[in-house]
């Protein structure tokens, strides 16, 4: 996936096509371009696309029909967490990345499993980029994000507790590009594009520590750090917090280490010696009362 140097936007009315990605599940909106000449490579994109002012993450596709064999061009755009009808409303599609050329599939199962590709390709290893209010504004690579200036991203932030009430943290594990062998939350991750923030939390929950459990949306916040001159975080972090007495299972590939401590030691530790902890786990230890996550 390549990004592109400058965005490229597509806008037409909705009409009406063959309903084929219907039966593959991947619904596409078909643009009306009959009046209009593309000077664009032909191919499949990631997008961004509007609708009535609100955004949307998607893929779009310029280019022939094979599978219907029609050879003069349409657009198409299909979008991630939309299920709506809207034929006849304008549509506007923000073409950010190049993902490949036209391929020339004739076969519902062979063009299911190529969009299948498509979309990993869309999500693996992609921050969601967003303004301060969380307004939707692309995708980027995740390293890049970190890098430089960097981009305000949305991430997640999970504080599991037991029922003793002590919170299980963990140290980072040494691979990690920022703040290797450092103290944090739970766990903490990013929403991948088309995840929302609570199935992103408990996502990272299970594939860090093994559990399953009910988590609850506590506060969200954003904060920008950075890590000596390697990069530094952007984030608007939704908080998570949940209570579970299932043992941990950690994933040894993520975490060097893992402790459970009461909030009152664990402060007293961030006190003696700050340089140990995560920045986003100390902000967010303030905002965090027993009497928020325990019911008397």
């Amino acid at each position: 996936m390549k990004k592109l140097k400058t965005s490229i936007k597509v806008s037409g009315t909705v009409i009406s096509g063959e309903k084929l990605g219907h039966q593959i599940g991947f619904p596409t909106a078909n643009l009306d371009i009959s009046k209009q000449t593309l000077t664009i490579n032909q191919g499949v994109y990631a997008a961004v696309c509007i609708h009535k002012r609100k955004k949307y993450l998607g893929l779009a596709y310029y280019g022939p029909r094979y599978i219907s064999h029609h050879q003069t061009p349409s657009f198409e755009a299909y979008l991630l967490n939309f299920n709506q009808q809207i034929y006849g409303q304008r549509l506007t599609v923000q073409l950010t990345h190049y993902l490949r050329p036209p391929q020339k599939i004739t076969s519902l199962k062979k063009l299911k499993a190529l969009l299948k590709k498509d979309f990993l390709h869309l999500t693996h290893n992609q921050v969601v980029l967003v303004s301060p209010q969380d307004q939707l504004l692309g995708i980027e690579e995740k390293m890049a994000a970190h890098q430089g200036k960097p981009k305000l991203h949305r991430a997640i932030s999970v504080y599991l507790f037991n029922s003793k009430k002590e919170l299980l943290i963990q140290k980072r594990s040494q691979h990690k590009p920022l703040w290797p062998l450092t103290w944090a939350n739970t766990c903490c991750s990013h929403p991948q594009p088309g995840e929302d923030y609570l199935a992103a939390a408990q996502r990272r929950l299970q594939q860090e520590f093994g559990i399953k459990t009910q988590l609850k949306f506590h506060h969200q916040f954003i904060y920008k750090s950075k890590y000596k001159n390697i990069g530094s975080e952007h984030e608007l972090d939704a908080v998570f917090t949940g209570i579970s007495d299932n043992p941990p299972q950690p994933n040894h590939q993520e975490i060097a280490d893992w402790q459970y401590l009461n909030l009152p030691n664990l402060k007293k530790a961030i006190q003696k010696q700050p340089q140990n902890y995560t920045p986003w786990f100390k902000l967010t230890l303030k905002k965090l009362k027993p009497s928020d996550i325990f019911k008397s």
